[in-house]
């Protein structure tokens, strides 16, 4: 019996230059890759927002410590060199400055709020905090209002002792 040579069937396969088996098009993102994208900007944009906001608090809470610092120092001052000393806000310059220190700006955006005895006003627009050699203060108050929270810094007139209220909202 002679074998009957049966022709080989011939299968073709398309592959595409990217190596696709198929012959759908591969333009294009699907559903769920858009999803993740946009996943990812929300995230991006969350983390984002947050670290701008602290770095806001971050620059209100700064200010605030370094105008405590420089009332602490005033007080050093008059007890030291036995005269009394003042500390000065700039209210128009927006700026605050120990004795024999420069003046230093307080962060863009924030307003100051300051109460001190009338008596230590020499010129418009400049509120002065005196310590005396005994180490007591005409007393008074600093407040730096931010966008959505403030800080206050108090001078007890007896003690001439600084506090740092953080939470004043």
């Amino acid at each position: 019996m002679a074998a009957t040579a049966r022709p080989a069937a011939r299968a073709s396969i398309v592959i595409t230059a990217t190596g696709n088996r198929d012959h759908r098009s591969a333009a294009g993102f699907t559903l769920i890759e858009m999803l993740a994208v946009i996943v990812l900007i929300a995230i991006a944009a969350s983390v984002t927002a947050v670290a701008l906001r602290g770095r806001a608090h971050g620059q209100l809470d700064a200010t605030a410590q370094r105008v405590a610092a420089g009332l602490r120092d005033t007080r050093t001052r008059a007890m030291a060199t036995g005269k009394p000393q003042w500390f000065s806000v700039d209210l128009r310059a927006r700026t605050f400055a120990a004795p024999g220190r420069e003046p230093r700006a307080w962060p863009n955006g924030a307003t100051l709020k300051v109460t001190s005895a009338a008596e230590d006003v020499q010129q418009a627009g400049v509120a002065r905090i005196r310590y005396f050699p005994d180490g007591s203060s005409s007393g008074g108050n600093i407040v730096l209002v931010g966008e959505h929270r403030s800080v206050r810094v108090d001078v007890d007139w007896l003690t001439g002792a600084v506090t740092v209220d953080q939470r004043h909202e």
